[in-house]
């Protein structure tokens, strides 16, 4: 068919694209997300501006408690169960680069379990791209230190209670910052 589409001039049917589910790009709002840790629950702060590419939230570590995590409102909890294969992407920056591979970079918890996944690298001073697909090829974790199977991801993701991005890479003062939120189901 797409060749005989390109001989007679018409097009030939596109592969499907992936469907996003959610975008936040912290222009106007915050879209509900949180921080958690340190010392409990807060609001970020929004910055209409200096984003990647416009608008995005921060918080500024206390340096009291736990490392903080940019807590995800229930539009994208409501979501995961859809993004079984698909993606989650985000822009991460921080106030200073350092790198910081102590804690879980992106955490879903549900009543079937824990779900967690490292990055390899640490954003830095800019604005860093950071992207996974909830696969077991991609080498999540189950409740803390086994590999997680496909099973067990959409086992939480079928009724996630929680989804956190770290915001905090080192102990002390510092300042994390993120943008451009997308979740997208599989192709």
């Amino acid at each position: 068919m797409g060749v005989l589409a390109c001989l007679l001039g018409g097009h030939a049917p596109l592969r499907s694209q992936a469907r996003t589910l959610v975008v936040h790009g912290f222009e106007e709002t915050t879209h509900g997300w949180l921080v958690s840790g340190d010392t409990g629950a807060a609001e970020p702060t929004l910055h209409p501006a200096g984003g990647d590419p416009a608008g995005y939230i921060s918080h500024a570590d206390e340096a009291l408690g736990e490392t903080w995590y940019f807590r995800a409102p229930d539009t994208v909890l409501r979501a995961l169960s859809a993004a079984e294969h698909g993606t989650l992407t985000y822009s991460l920056k921080q106030s200073a680069d350092i790198v910081g591979n102590f804690e879980d970079d992106v955490v879903v918890i549900g009543p079937a379990g824990r779900l967690s996944y490292r990055f390899p690298t640490s954003p830095g001073t800019t604005w860093a791209v950071f992207s996974v697909q909830f696969s077991a090829d991609a080498g999540w974790r189950w409740n803390w230190n086994m590999a997680a199977t496909q099973a067990q991801i959409r086992s939480v993701l079928a009724n996630p209670t929680s989804l956190e991005i770290r915001g905090e890479y080192h102990t002390g003062p510092d300042e994390g910052a993120l943008d451009s939120v997308v979740l997208s189901a599989a192709r």
